[in-house]
């Protein structure tokens, strides 16, 4: 897997939105996602660090250079479906090992909720205060 070998948006990144960790004891593999968010659902930058074998590891950079590369926004990423992730990458190099595949799909999409919920959160207080205000 190149994406093993020469892992894309690799690093942490400065000033994200969410940091998100995720992990799987099954594999014992962990990933770290960094996202920054946008207006209109855009994802405005997206890393990852980690540690784990070479298909969390290769996958988890696969997903960060296809949300890039696609341009994917974040109802784009919650709509993936994971088989069809996995086949993406080739049930034949995945074999019986599903949740290393799917560390890093399943930490990004952790991290997307987790934006979205922030957001409404923050909407929430602001459309408080404005009522508290008037």
């Amino acid at each position: 897997m190149d994406h093993a070998k020469n892992p894309r948006h690799q690093g942490i990144l400065d000033g994200p939105d969410v940091i998100m960790p995720g992990g799987s004891p099954e594999c014992g593999g962990s990933v770290t996602i960094y996202l920054k968010g946008g207006e209109d659902g855009r994802i405005v930058e997206l890393s990852w660090t980690g540690q784990g074998d070479t298909l969390s590891m290769g996958a988890a950079s696969i997903i960060t250079e296809r949300v890039h590369g696609e341009g994917l926004g974040m109802d784009g990423v919650l709509a993936l479906d994971y088989e069809d992730f996995v086949e993406s990458i080739g049930r034949e190099v995945v074999g019986s090992r599903t949740r290393h595949a799917t560390l890093g799909l399943s930490t990004v999409k952790s991290a997307i909720r987790r934006y979205q919920r922030d957001l409404l959160k923050n909407d929430s207080v602001k459309e408080v205060q404005a009522t508290e205000i008037a």
